[in-house]
């Protein structure tokens, strides 16, 4: 049976009205119900709670109508089932969602009404009528009531209201039928709307006024304009009532905070191993540290982070984020535990450089990316995913830069040289002394293998165990592929495209020259030249724009110019170049150049071919005969004058 309330705009009815409806338990006349009513004295009942159960009838025709609870047990299950054809049908579900939005307080008197309805059905299963149940159940109400000297609880007209509510409604359901339906107040103070709009853009700003300061301002406002204003409550309950908490946060804390309103998506490892993926960023310390050079500042870190276990890789320490830190801990990692598959990352300049993500279509990079040299990720293989910056959902190492900033940065061997995470948190000795730069990394290095083992890690697929001991455990079932030395240089040296020496072919990086002879052979090109930034005296690598190996190179020989040593070694070593090229010469070269003259006047010329002078039309043309001189415009005007100087001499 599907579940129905009963209809509450009709329970009092007229004599004429029960005639009319056919009840078992009444007569079908007017005259025979109305016998019944004064031979049961429906005109004078009161319940026990002394609660009439007649009224008189408003409007036209007067008499009397009679509560539906005086009627017969019959009648009352007859009318409670046709009833609700009669009327409007609740939905389950609305009633549901009513109920489940009702305060606890409500619900808790639903439960207290269903209370006593199971108590009048407790005594009809012993016995009684339902009538008698009834009057029992309201007179243990009362004489409970009457001990304690309190109000009774319930009369026996609310029961036969409450078992109304109730008709035709699943047992499971009853509690959210009996919940009372008061609303609370929900009429509203009056509020002129342009007063209503000027208090909205005074409090969404993100300058977070107080409700009081915005309630002053909107005071300025109706003097000016003879807004009759409500209280400042009103005001302030609104704003809680029609605007979302997200738009609150979005006006007066802006979109960064508002970001956070939305439910962040837990991520599955499930189907991972170590290597598949992981995830790189930069973290700037709050700890000051003193570098080479005696300068002094907080340091930069990049650290390298394996998504399927979060163990640490790869650590590396600078003044600032950019490509070289980026290559040396990739070169770490890949060179200590192996290459990785896909890297996520932001999208800073550092990460985005052509050293790292040449040739990969990228937001900060060139729109044809066909035409730079290929970077590191693409050379070896590595898939390329970008990120949110500062969003530790997408990049988990954000979370450990968290436990850095807190455990770390904290260590009592950096006291004095904490700096805390902002301007409010700075301790009071803060800046009274600086780290060496040296002592600092190796610290940090350190704490990182504590960090590393650390047990009774809570994460996904944890299980109380280390980082390390998930890392160990997936490397055991997918080893990660290994990196060959040529492909280490990759990470482990600068590159930078360069065009060799017209001439010598000679290549030059940050004021040095590299040069070999075995370079001076090669075609002029533009090569990419791999090197060590921190020592340039070191060799260089050279490679052709995709990619292939050319050759390795020395740095060049420098010198002062008043060093005899210096010339003496530039020119011993220009003798032996010029004896590499004579040598060369003379092996490639076997053949003299008086013996190729005597080959050649040794060949024989071909016999001349007569050819008839009747076997061609052609013309001689006459290049003896002179050719006769331009007459210019001024030879032509002479000629002219003569002519006519002579016709007037002539006629006179």
């Amino acid at each position: 049976m599907s579940p129905r309330a009963s209809i509450t705009a009709q329970e009092w009815f007229t004599t004429a009205e029960l005639a009319a409806l056919k009840l078992p338990g009444l007569p079908t006349s007017t005259r025979g119900v109305q016998m019944v009513a004064d031979r049961e004295g429906w005109a004078t009942y009161r319940d026990a709670s002394g609660a009439a159960a007649s009224r008189k009838r408003a409007g036209r025709g007067g008499g009397l109508e009679y509560h539906v609870s005086l009627l017969p047990e019959a009648a009352r299950k007859h009318l409670a089932n046709v009833r609700p054809a009669k009327a409007e049908l609740a939905d389950r579900e609305s009633t549901l969602l009513r109920y489940e939005r009702l305060p606890q307080g409500l619900k808790d008197e639903a439960v207290r009404r269903l209370g006593f309805i199971q108590r009048v059905e407790q005594l009809q299963r012993a016995g009684m009528t339902k009538t008698g149940a009834i009057k029992e159940t309201v007179g243990e109400a009362v004489r409970l009531a009457s001990a304690t000297g309190a109000k009774p609880e319930v009369s026996e007209r609310t029961l036969h209201d409450w078992f109304g509510l109730i008709a035709g409604v699943e047992p499971q359901d009853r509690a959210m039928y009996l919940a009372p339906r008061y609303a609370g107040r929900v009429s509203r103070a009056e509020c002129p709307q342009a007063a209503w709009e000027a208090y909205k853009t005074a409090y969404l700003r993100q300058e977070k006024p107080t409700h009081a300061r915005c309630y002053r301002d909107i005071q300025k406002l109706a003097g000016v304009n003879g807004w009759t204003l409500p209280s400042a409550k009103y005001f302030e309950r609104r704003i809680v009532a029609e605007v979302p908490e997200p738009v609150i946060i979005y006006q007066r804390e802006g979109p960064k905070a508002a970001r956070h309103t939305f439910a962040y998506a837990t991520r599955s490892k499930e189907g991972l191993y170590p290597h598949a993926v992981a995830n790189l960023d930069g973290h700037l310390w709050d700890v000051q540290v003193e570098w080479e050079d005696g300068t002094r500042g907080r340091p930069y870190s990049l650290a390298v982070q394996d998504i399927a276990s979060s163990m640490p890789l790869g650590l590396r320490f600078d003044r600032t984020l950019n490509s070289d830190i980026v290559r040396l801990a990739l070169g770490d990692t890949f060179r200590e535990f192996g290459l990785i598959e896909r890297l996520i990352m932001d999208n800073g300049s550092e990460n985005q450089a052509k050293q790292i993500q040449g040739g990969i279509h990228r937001m900060r990079g060139p729109k044809s990316v066909h035409e730079e040299p290929a970077g590191l990720l693409k050379i070896l293989g590595v898939e390329a995913i970008s990120a949110t910056p500062y969003w530790g959902q997408a990049k988990p190492v954000e979370r450990m830069f968290r436990d850095w900033a807190h455990e770390l940065a904290k260590d009592p061997r950096f006291a004095g040289a904490y700096t805390g995470h902002n301007a409010i948190a700075k301790p009071e000795n803060h800046r009274s002394r600086a780290v060496p730069i040296a002592e600092f990394e190796r610290i940090v290095r350190q704490e990182l293998e504590f960090y590393r083992d650390q047990l009774g890690r809570s994460g996904t697929g944890m299980n109380g165990r280390s980082f390390r001991q998930v890392y160990l455990e997936g490397i055991a079932v997918q080893p990660p592929r290994r990196l060959t030395a040529e492909q280490l240089r990759y990470c482990m040296l600068a590159s930078e495209p360069r065009p060799m020496d017209p001439a010598s072919g000679a290549v030059s990086i940050v004021g040095n020259r590299y040069w070999s002879p075995e370079l001076a052979d090669l075609k002029r090109q533009k090569v990419i030249a791999r090197f060590d930034p921190d020592d340039l005296s070191k060799d260089v690598f050279l490679y052709s724009l995709d990619g292939r190996f050319l050759l390795q190179v020395p740095r060049h020989i420098e010198g002062d110019f008043n060093s005899v040593v210096t010339a003496k070694k530039i020119t011993s070593e220009r003798r032996k170049h010029m004896r590499r090229i004579r040598d060369a010469k003379d092996a490639l070269v076997r053949m003299g150049i008086d013996d190729l003259a005597a080959q050649l006047d040794a060949v024989a010329p071909p016999a001349p071919v007569q050819i008839p002078a009747d076997a061609t039309n052609v013309v001689v043309p006459a290049f003896g005969v002179p050719r006769r001189a331009n007459t210019t415009q001024s030879d032509f005007t002479d000629a002219a004058d003569r002519a006519l100087i002579a016709r007037f001499q002539g006629g006179s």
